[in-house]
């Protein structure tokens, strides 16, 4: 998956810079909220894939909401690298055949160990799950930079009308 990452970060930080500005934010340090989201971002993901309700008959959301709920989880993702100054530029998944439930557990793993030990090698560890699912969810790069783009228009227009 070749995303232009640089685009990316760009429009994540004016979008995070906006909301710092107009909920007076600036300054403050706002990493363990937008870990905490980036984990309820990867359940809400599950969820509408609904691949670990091995109870159920009912199958998962439409490709295109599945992909919204996706995206999301790569807002916080660049997010939390702008905070830190890390980036992700590379576009290697993590390797292996494994089920989209045994990925989701990878990548809580790989969120809580970023959050035990804020290195770049474990930034980059969450950013390559999250990637296996995407390659698992067959979103392609080009499914996945519109997509973000798109949930990008929608929170920049969130964040005018006070959402």
């Amino acid at each position: 998956m070749m995303l232009n990452w640089e685009e990316l970060y760009h429009m994540q930080y004016e979008l995070d810079s906006f909301i710092e500005k107009e909920n007076n934010l600036s300054g403050k340090d706002l990493l363990r909220e937008k870990l905490l989201a980036l984990s309820v971002e990867a359940g809400e993901l599950a969820n509408e894939t609904r691949c670990f309700k091995f109870w159920s008959r009912k199958g998962p959301s439409e490709k295109s909401v599945i992909l919204e709920e996706y995206v999301d989880g790569i807002h916080f993702l660049l997010s939390i690298g702008l905070e830190k100054d890390f980036r992700f530029s590379d576009s290697a998944a993590e390797e292996g055949s494994q089920s989209l439930t045994d990925l989701f557990i990878a990548y809580n793993t790989s969120i809580s160990e970023f959050e035990r030990d804020q290195t770049k090698d474990h930034y980059i560890q969450m950013w390559r799950v999250y990637l296996a699912i995407g390659e698992k969810l067959s979103f392609s790069a080009q499914d996945t930079i519109e997509a973000y783009i798109q949930k990008n228009k929608v929170n920049v227009e969130r964040q005018k009308n006070e959402y």
